[in-house]
């Protein structure tokens, strides 16, 4: 493969430097080239040609709309949120948002293993001490002075144990569509 990089090399130089293309007739024809006085010797160019064509950069993707996209295809999340419930029973609403839950739900379970904060039951009486960290903790309520802060969990918080999205390999025009159209072709 080195060799045919080199005569590329070669074939493009002798195309733009006339004098190098003598050179290198000599040199083919098995003639020794000696530079003459003030020649050119065959000499790599100043500036490097590239070996090979610049790789395609991959399209970028905001992760946001790629977790959207996928709770939409697999739980139909924003055809729920955008639906108009007007005109539909309690009973149907319920039907469909039972639907979307478990499938929403198993999509946020499968990238994300998302999990309590806290093992504690809500309603459970709880101490922060002093050096808390706030993004573990939100106080509310009467909150004055300095920890330690006793209060009742109202909400045991969550957290990720993992981020697996899945990667972006579309094209660059597509990056920003969430649901591509679908048509029943007939």
């Amino acid at each position: 493969m080195g060799r045919i990089k080199t005569a590329f090399r070669a074939f493009f130089r002798a195309l733009g430097d006339a004098e190098l293309a003598r050179d290198l007739d000599s040199v083919l024809d098995g003639v020794a080239a000696a530079p003459a006085a003030g020649a050119k010797a065959l000499s790599p160019p100043a500036a490097p040609l590239p070996s090979e064509p610049a790789k395609r950069q991959r399209p970028s993707r905001n992760e946001a709309l790629t977790l959207l996209e996928t709770l939409q295809r697999e739980g139909r999340l924003i055809d729920f949120l955008k639906e108009s419930l007007d005109g539909f029973s309690d009973a149907q609403i319920g039907a469909a948002a039972r639907d979307v839950h478990r499938e929403s739900a198993a999509v946020v379970e499968r990238l994300f293993a998302v999990r309590p904060l806290s093992d504690e039951a809500e309603g459970a009486i709880l101490e922060v001490t002093e050096g808390f960290d706030p993004l573990h903790y939100r106080l509310t309520g009467n909150v004055a002075g300095k920890p330690p802060f006793r209060g009742t969990l109202a909400h045991h918080g969550w957290q990720a144990t993992k981020c697996e999205l899945p990667a972006w390999s579309g094209a660059d025009g597509a990056a920003r569509i969430v649901a591509p159209i679908e048509l029943d072709v007939r």
